[in-house]
């Protein structure tokens, strides 16, 4: 007996067995259209949901969020919300593409008071830089010669950016702008590496933009992948600064500078603990922690998402 003839006999069997008994052409028919039906579906159900690496000589973590899905089936518009590390060395073809192509009209500035001074942003012709400091400034740097210490440094970040008011009227002036942005417009926050404080300004707007965490972490990890390069670079030079201090380069110290100069998902764990913790949940931090009302959700869900299909 071949195997397509055994499965047929099988199913036979299993349905005589069950109770309810049909002829064997119209089981192979009824199982061809629920297959040819299912996989309809499936693909019905399959729907792109993707960003857009915009290729910058002078800032390799910048990215369109246009494309994403949440799990309503809305997905958010093209050219209007972007994420990126600093700007502080962007060309003139790289000014250009956001302006002209990513149609940047506002640039919300997320660094510290001396990062911003020491490396101010490029001025773009028509663009709002806004000024919206995370952190007054960075604290002592703890001994990386010690296990963690990078790790735990990282993770005290994510928790005070939640937890101060500073951190949150930060966040609050990242919302205000997208609230008053043109519908033909684009919103670009940053900070440094693109991967820290500008991840958790985006894990906030795809919150509010009815993301769930599986699809905002997603998004979050890719700071990884385009940062790689920027990474590798960055290590020889803290090498080079240990060193020059007449300190040895441990195993343990090269791992808390890769701690420090990538995201996981600890990280942005500590975040959403912090959030918990102190306002129940995330729909609550941002009505009570950013003052966002149901109106205003209401509104940047009708600016930045397509209608539902």
């Amino acid at each position: 007996m071949n195997k397509r003839m055994s499965t047929l006999v099988t199913a036979l069997l299993l349905t005589t067995t069950l109770g309810w008994q049909q002829p064997l052409s119209t089981i192979t028919a009824s199982a061809k259209t629920k297959t040819t039906q299912t996989t309809k579906r499936a693909k019905a159900k399959t729907v792109k949901s993707t960003s857009t690496h915009i290729k910058l000589q002078g800032a390799s973590n910048a990215r369109d969020l246009g494309g994403y899905v949440n799990g309503h089936g809305q997905k958010i518009k093209a050219h209007r919300l972007i994420r990126s590390n600093t700007l502080s060395k962007l060309s003139k073809s790289d000014q250009k593409k956001l302006v002209k192509t990513y149609h940047v009209a506002t640039d919300v500035d997320l660094r510290t008071v001396v990062e911003q001074k020491m490396s101010p942003d490029v001025k773009m012709k028509g663009v709002k830089l806004v000024k919206a400091n995370v952190f007054k400034s960075f604290g002592a740097f703890p001994d990386f010669s010690k296990k963690n210490a990078g790790d735990k440094m990282m993770k005290k970040s994510y928790h005070d950016a939640i937890t101060t008011a500073q951190g949150r009227k930060a966040y609050k002036s990242l919302f205000h702008q997208l609230l008053k942005n043109p519908k033909n417009k684009a919103v670009l926050w940053h900070c440094s590496a693109g991967k820290d404080r500008a991840g958790m300004g985006t894990v906030l707007v795809l919150s509010a933009l009815n993301f769930n965490k599986k699809a905002i972490a997603k998004d979050y990890l890719k700071s990884n992948t385009y940062l790689a390069q920027t990474n590798k670079e960055n290590l020889k030079k803290q090498e080079a600064g240990w060193k020059a201090q007449g300190k040895t380069v441990t195993p343990t110290v090269v791992a808390n500078f890769k701690a420090q100069n990538g995201v996981k998902m600890a990280y942005l764990n500590t975040m959403y603990k912090a959030v918990n913790t102190k306002y129940g949940n995330m729909d609550n931090f941002l009505h009570k922690g950013l003052g966002l009302t149901n109106t205003q959700l209401k509104q940047l869900r009708a600016n930045y998402l397509t209608a539902a299909k």
